[in-house]
């Protein structure tokens, strides 16, 4: 984590315990079930040197969290995905590359990095009122990653036929996105954040969370924070 980014975080954690003194949240409601479900999306920042290769991106997932009444912290099962494109100065520094190699042709003109991440964390309320107000969350993470590569050429296209509309396609050939290289990798993670969760009246709760993630991918850190808004019931 570097030295901005962790210093982002510890503030944003702080000032979440400081005002914890006047109320905390993370779980749905005050009944006796011990069960609930949530989904979420927002906006994913890479930070670190992840910034320098990679572009923010939207992400979303949903889940599951077990938090009997009488726990102070509560257990959240996830499944998080998000793609996020490379930066043109990234591209720019693959196709140099390239081009000092004699035995390679062409440039990429793009590429991505993709995550399916299945995650464990703990949420935890920090003073006796669980439903609205702050909280704080942090855990681990195993993340199935795919990285690519690619530039535009000319491709075929099949032909198609919708069975309800009565409507063809002929197919043939025009540009497309063609994949130059790709790697997967299976990859495990931690993340560290706080949230904020608000009252709906109606039993479940809207809750706005920053968490830090930080993933080894191929002998470095994958870092960003995911801002997401979210639903619990």
């Amino acid at each position: 984590m570097s030295r901005k980014t962790l210093t982002l975080v510890s503030a944003f954690i702080l000032f979440a315990t400081a005002a914890t003194s006047a109320s905390a949240g993370g779980r749905p409601d005050g009944s006796s079930r011990a069960w609930f479900g949530q989904i979420n999306t927002g906006w994913a920042f890479p930070t670190g040197d992840s910034g320098d290769f990679l572009k923010d991106d939207w992400t979303f997932g949903g889940g599951a969290m077990y938090w009997p009444s009488d726990w102070s912290v509560g257990i959240g099962l996830d499944v998080n995905y998000l793609q996020m494109d490379l930066s043109s100065r990234a591209i720019g520094q693959i196709n140099d590359q390239i081009n000092q190699d004699p035995g390679n042709d062409g440039e990429i003109t793009g590429g991505d990095v993709e995550n399916w991440q299945f995650g464990v964390s703990a949420i935890w309320s920090l003073g006796p009122q669980t439903d609205s107000g702050f909280y704080l969350t942090g855990g681990i993470s195993w993340n199935s990653i795919t990285g690519r590569v690619t530039s535009t050429g000319l491709v075929y296209y099949p032909p198609f036929c919708d069975p309800w509309l009565w409507w063809c396609s002929p197919g043939g050939v025009g540009p497309g996105t063609i994949v130059r290289g790709k790697q997967d990798t299976d990859e495990f993670g931690w993340n560290i954040g706080a949230g904020y969760s608000f009252d709906t009246g109606s039993g479940g709760k809207v809750f706005i969370e920053a968490r830090y993630q930080q993933i080894q991918f191929d002998g470095e850190n994958l870092e960003y924070i995911p801002l997401t808004v979210g639903y619990r019931w």
